[in-house]
């Protein structure tokens, strides 16, 4: 049975975070940025390296500094990969896939899509890329959301069969 034995660093938390968190520069995980454990609640914590699309996302328990869950995401829009669920003790209790519902088209179609045929650089601030399994049909969907001018194109991809399902332009609302 799988086990971790990672602990989040209250100590250190505690002592550097500015307000009701911590920031700082790690030279492997890049960007951290740490929060919660106030009033009971668990600690969280976001790291990506400025050149990467995809960060780390993990939680901690309160009372024992554990690891509760950890996995990938892709610029706080969604979660991606396997996601690991451990308990209090550290044995690993589930596992999640959060890609499995968008095999037919996955993330690489998707990147390829936004850079071979839109022409669009995906770190751009400009550019949204969200996915979701729609409530009315339980069809995978991905949606992507690009600026120009001063209108907004959003484009939503059936994920079970790569096709457009809608495309539309609409004017930015100031």
């Amino acid at each position: 049975m799988e086990r971790t034995t990672e602990r989040f660093d209250t100590s250190t938390y505690y002592m550097e975070r500015q307000g009701h968190e911590y920031q700082f520069e790690h030279y492997l995980r890049g960007k951290v940025r740490q929060f919660g454990g106030d009033n009971g609640s668990n600690y969280i914590e976001y790291a990506r390296k400025d050149n990467s699309l995809f960060g780390t996302c993990k939680e901690y328990y309160n009372k024992t500094g554990t690891l509760k869950l950890v996995g990938k995401y892709y610029y706080n829009r969604f979660n991606a990969g396997i996601w690991k669920e451990y308990d209090e003790n550290g044995y690993l209790i589930d596992e999640y896939d959060q890609d499995a519902p968008y095999k037919n088209y996955p993330w690489e179609k998707v990147e390829k899509f936004v850079k071979e045929e839109l022409k669009l650089d995906l770190f751009d601030k400009n550019v949204s890329i969200r996915r979701y399994v729609s409530d009315k049909t339980n069809i995978p969907v991905w949606i992507i959301h690009y600026k120009v001018g001063s209108n907004i194109v959003s484009i939503k991809i059936n994920a079970n069969t790569g096709e457009i399902i809608k495309k539309g332009t609409n004017p930015i609302i100031k």
